[in-house]
């Protein structure tokens, strides 16, 4: 009985112990620096909203202690505010605002123990050996492009007008991806964009709105915390206003048509769970559509907006998070002129045609012809006289010249050092240089989709590949067909032809005819070659899978499904790295899972499991459970 007693008042000791450890525990410290009020509808209130959603989240007040300081305009005195947190031990020190960074940097080597982080910004010290500090800055272009295409669908008067506070950090990005989006949705919508110099200036917000109203404006959108003044004028003038950082329609619910929304709790989740793990600092966030940091709010309640509007923006959100539309952050200052030389023809429904497609629809975005040049030159086969075309290209003074081929690459590289202020291009590639970039698609992955549906549509079970030479994109997407055969039907039978030109349409029929008496009823193939064998599988009745471009707008009862390449987020990157001196250094590929391969069906009527398997077999490629070899065993 004695040793029972022992033992519980062990145990009770214990657990005495460990709750008074418990209760003993510090809460997390978080100091805030705010440049305007915690309640100000923008950029303060966001991140006020953030931290408290985390304090919710980790249990309360107990758990996560929040000290905020608003209206902090006045730099010297943040910087003083930075210092107290830093003397009273926070673990966490927020600086809201890019003007900011100066002296956190300063303070920051002070309080090696204390974290401290800043937006708008990329910069973390890593470079200058500083390893506590954190820096932020959401992609705000991406919802200004969504609200963008939305606006250039619901004006009336064709005039859109802009309030943006000063042309840096994140408003520049939102009000550039704002005027693509509506670039994208209405050419011949005019956007005007006034700046008001001030974060704050509700007055004159509200002035330079009135101006835009005055001039024709039904739309109106800008940032900062200056914005109550616009959405007062353009409310007043029963126009529309389309909101970022926070939800404004819960003010204007009669007024505000969507809102990006900053959701900095992530971010700010992610920072502790850092410090948590021993790191302190060195990360830079970017909050995206995609990781649920930015988020839409679409005011769908509100009258005289059309359905379609809102079905507009959400497509628009999709195209971003599957990135397949890439809203530039920064756009270039003058007219951007970009030469390409081509191996075949703008319309040769394959490898040149997919990326002049690109360029027309970038054109487009970036607001046309005036904003983006297009030069071209195709049909050059002939190296030597690519190469002066090239050559002619950099002499002209454009900005960027591709040379979409890899039999380019030898005189690709021997010109672009003597044109070091130019951007080269190339592709399929990946070698890089100072001033080349280099670009390639993983075609293998659309193959292997499309070799999966082949191998469950043949009734023969002899299926036939019409390439033109063995490598580069062509031999990978061969190789990938091959291996989606065999994976949906290891009992078909592959013929496979090379025909040794990429342009030789009557070549292309012959090797396709000589299949088809062997016993094909499916073919695919690549290259600008393709139309003759198109033709000949057309006449036998038979099927047909393309890449590079979607085939089935000739061919729609016999083209099932077509690999396309996405090439506009790749060339958007090079038009904004270009646009910010930055000359080459950066290879791209195109997968599935950046959006930049897409399988787009024709018009044939297919049954529904082999929809099924082909989109099985896209997310198993995005996951990584299905690896599909570019090159195969011998």
């Amino acid at each position: 009985m004695r040793r029972q007693m022992l033992i519980s008042l062990l145990i009770v000791a214990l657990l005495v112990a460990a709750l008074g450890s418990v209760s003993a525990q510090e809460p997390i410290k978080v100091g805030l620096i705010l440049p305007s009020s915690g309640n100000d509808l923008a950029w303060s209130q966001s991140m006020y909203e953030g931290l408290l959603a985390v304090q919710e989240a980790m249990g309360g007040e107990s758990a996560l202690q929040i000290t905020y300081i608003e209206g902090m305009f006045d730099v010297t005195a943040a910087t003083e505010a930075m210092r107290d947190f830093g003397d009273e031990g926070y673990d966490l020190v927020i600086a809201h605002g890019a003007q900011y960074g100066t002296s956190l940097f300063e303070l920051a080597p002070e309080y090696p123990e204390t974290s401290f982080a800043w937006g708008t910004a990329s910069d973390t010290g890593a470079d200058r050996g500083i390893t506590n500090v954190f820096a932020y800055g959401a992609r705000a272009q991406e919802g200004g492009y969504v609200n963008g295409v939305m606006a250039g669908l619901l004006t009336k008067s064709n005039i859109i007008g802009i309030v943006g506070p000063v042309p840096a950090g994140d408003a520049i990005l939102y009000n550039n991806g704002f005027v693509q989006g509506v670039n994208a949705s209405n050419p011949d919508a005019e956007v005007l964009i006034t700046y008001t110099g001030s974060f704050g200036d509700t007055a004159a917000a509200a002035s330079a709105a009135q101006a835009h109203i005055a001039a024709g404006a039904d739309i109106l959108t800008g940032s900062a915390q200056q914005v109550p003044g616009a959405v007062e004028a353009i409310q007043s003038a029963k126009g529309y206003w389309f909101a970022t950082d926070t939800n404004q329609a819960e003010v204007w619910p009669d007024t505000v048509v969507a809102a990006q929304v900053y959701n900095w709790q992530p971010v700010i989740q992610a920072m502790l769970d850092a410090r948590a793990s021993g790191v302190k600092g060195g990360i830079a966030f970017q909050p995206t559509l995609g990781d649920g940091a930015l988020q839409m709010a679409f005011n769908e309640a509100l009258e005289g907006v059309p359905a379609e509007v809102f079905e507009a923006g959400r497509a628009a959100m999709a195209r971003i998070m599957a990135k397949e539309v890439y809203p530039l952050g920064t756009l270039p200052e003058e007219q951007f002129r970009i030469a390409i030389v081509m191996p075949s023809s703008i319309t040769d429904l394959a490898w040149s045609q997919a990326i002049f497609s690109a360029l027309l629809e970038l054109q487009q975005q970036l607001g046309g012809p005036e904003k983006l040049e297009i030069a071209y030159t195709e049909g050059m086969f002939d190296v030597t006289a690519a190469a002066q075309a090239l050559r002619d290209y950099a002499e002209d003074g454009y900005d960027l010249v591709i040379a979409h081929g890899t039999q380019y690459g030898t005189s690709l590289f021997e010109l672009a050092q003597d044109y070091p202020e130019t951007a080269f291009a190339w592709g399929t590639a990946s070698e890089t240089a100072e001033n080349i970039f280099a670009y390639e698609a993983n075609a293998e992955q659309g193959g292997y989709v499309n070799g999966v549906m082949a191998g469950l549509l043949t009734k023969s079970n002899v299926i036939g590949i019409v390439g033109p030479v063995p490598a580069g994109d062509a031999l990978l997407y061969i190789n990938g067909f091959q291996q989606g055969i065999k994976a949906s039907n290891p009992d078909a039978e592959i013929l496979l032809t090379y025909t040794g030109s990429f342009s030789d349409t009557a070549a292309a029929a012959e090797a396709a005819q000589t299949q088809i008496a062997a016993g094909a009823d499916v073919l695919s193939g690549s290259a600008q070659q393709v139309i003759g064998a198109i033709e000949a599988i057309q006449a036998a009745g038979g099927y047909w899978f393309g890449t590079q471009s979607d085939q089935s707008g000739a061919w729609p009862q016999t083209v099932v499904a077509s690999q396309v390449f996405n090439w506009t987020p790749v060339l958007g990157r090079m038009v904004e790295l270009v646009a910010t001196g930055v000359y080459g250094g950066e290879a791209y590929s195109l997968t599935f899972a950046n959006g930049g391969l897409k399988i787009v069906y024709g018009g044939v009527d297919i049954p529904a499991e082999v929809i099924d398997a082909a989109n099985a077999a896209i997310e198993a490629i995005k996951s990584g459970e299905i690896v599909v070899l570019q090159q195969l065993p011998e």
